[in-house]
């Protein structure tokens, strides 16, 4: 039973460091705790959602935050896409409705206002693929 658990660690280690993870996780110097995971995944260019999940430095999760979302590419020319959400969340869990407009890498800034005033921000690098191309783990999924 204990080989088995260590190989189930190491497995999920493995997942977490590779370009497979279906999420990022931020902690900032607030100590607030901010998770992206792009719907679908991996994302690909047009409509999609951004899943972000903010909580507290115990894990407790924060409702009623307001959001500024940007993503950029790092080439000159490049409208960033903006997005905006005025509080709400549901045990920290917000939606986001986000459009990617090209494939490439991408850098997504979330910046949080807490109720209480608390700022936050965090930066998470997203890979956007064609819609043709094989999704991770996920091989010939459309």
């Amino acid at each position: 039973m204990h080989k088995y658990l260590v190989s189930l660690a190491l497995f999920l280690l493995f997942m977490l460091v590779s370009g497979c993870a279906r999420e990022s996780r931020q902690v900032d110097s607030a100590g607030i705790l901010i998770k992206l995971a792009p719907i679908p995944f991996p994302p690909i260019i047009g409509e999609s959602r951004l899943v972000i999940q903010i909580a507290d430095n115990m894990g407790n999760p924060i409702d009623d935050a307001q959001m500024a979302i940007r993503g950029s590419m790092s080439h000159a020319g490049m409208i960033p896409v903006l997005a905006e959400l005025e509080g709400g969340g549901k045990d920290g869990v917000y939606d986001v409705p986000f459009e990617w407009t090209m494939a490439g890498d991408w850098i997504v800034t979330v910046d949080v206002q807490l109720p209480d005033g608390t700022m936050a921000e965090e930066h998470f690098d997203i890979a956007v693929q064609f819609e043709d191309e094989e999704r991770c783990g996920n091989p010939g999924q459309e």
